[in-house]
């Protein structure tokens, strides 16, 4: 019983940061932006976003935190860097 209990106020606390950020973005003009991302498309391109094109797991942080699919990562970042 503990566990849940430390399971779901992480889970809380996660959420509030998410909500917290989304605030936060809408506040600074980004609220197309986070719609589309929801929508789990890239805001850049607006291509539809599959975990499955991501070479690894940092580009997966990446999208996680920007919405950016990978070719749009390798636009921004640069092909080099972003290995």
């Amino acid at each position: 019983m503990f566990g849940n209990s430390i399971l779901y106020h992480g889970i809380v606390e996660l959420i509030d940061m998410e909500m917290e950020k989304k605030s936060f973005l809408k506040s600074l003009g980004f609220r197309r932006e986070i719609k589309i991302v929801a929508k789990c498309t890239c805001p850049l391109c607006e291509e539809r976003v599959d975990e499955d094109e991501f070479r690894s797991e940092a580009f997966v942080k990446e999208f996680k935190s920007s919405g950016l699919c990978q070719g749009c990562q390798d636009t921004v970042f640069g092909y080099r860097v972003a290995w």
